[in-house]
């Protein structure tokens, strides 16, 4: 009886062992990485009256396009109204056109990429920089340039997200990229789809699609 037990427990740890092999870690599983995301095929709309309950803000940080009196936006599609309505561009989402509006979050913008084509925003990684870092002050501007529909450029900006940094609503500057994908006029007004990528981290490294 007792030579059956010591052979059964010899048995046991040989296999024990054989499974465990030095190549395998069966303790520590994959990480996902959740600073680096993108967000495609946004649709905004322009700001319509009620001004208010238009969808023409974008909150970047999550991906999504809100209302105009959406606290949360970093950026509302704006009309040029000296051409006509009929010119559009992103404004940082703290700039309001009435008092009574809500004000959203500061965004700071820069040109990338006049014309780009979707290959090359879908695998683009970083923001081209003096250096591999990024600070506020390689954003300087409030606004993107303007566009039309349908679109002259499929155009590329940096952005930062400055205002949410700024009252601690991110624990780390966010900064992304922002693609111009296609613009378009229908009853309802006009229309601009748009994709964006951001890291969440603070670093100038973003995911290619």
């Amino acid at each position: 009886m007792n030579k059956l037990i010591i052979a059964l427990i010899l048995f046991t740890a040989a296999v024990f062992y054989t499974g465990c092999s030095e190549d395998e870690d069966p303790i520590t599983p994959g990480t996902t990485d959740t600073s680096a995301v993108n967000y495609n095929d946004l649709l905004i709309s322009e700001r319509t009256i009620p001004f208010d309950d238009a969808f023409s803000g974008v909150d970047f940080f999550r991906g999504i396009i809100v209302q105009d009196s959406n606290r949360y936006k970093d950026a509302n599609l704006i009309d040029s109204i000296s051409l006509g309505d009929s010119v559009y561009y992103f404004r940082s989402g703290d700039l309001s056109d009435f008092p009574a509006s809500v004000p959203g979050y500061r965004t700071r913008f820069k040109l990338i990429m006049l014309q780009a084509s979707q290959s090359q925003f879908d695998t683009m990684k970083v923001i081209p920089d003096t250096d591999t870092a990024l600070t506020e002050n390689d954003f300087t501007s409030d606004n993107t340039e303007s566009f039309r529909a349908p679109l002259l450029f499929n155009t590329v900006y940096g952005f930062y997200l400055k205002g949410k940094y700024d009252n601690n609503v991110t624990p780390y500057p966010v900064y992304g990229i922002l693609y111009l994908d296609e613009a378009y006029n229908e009853s309802t007004g006009f229309k601009l789809r748009f994709d964006i990528k951001i890291n969440k981290e603070g670093t100038n490294r973003f995911k290619s699609q």
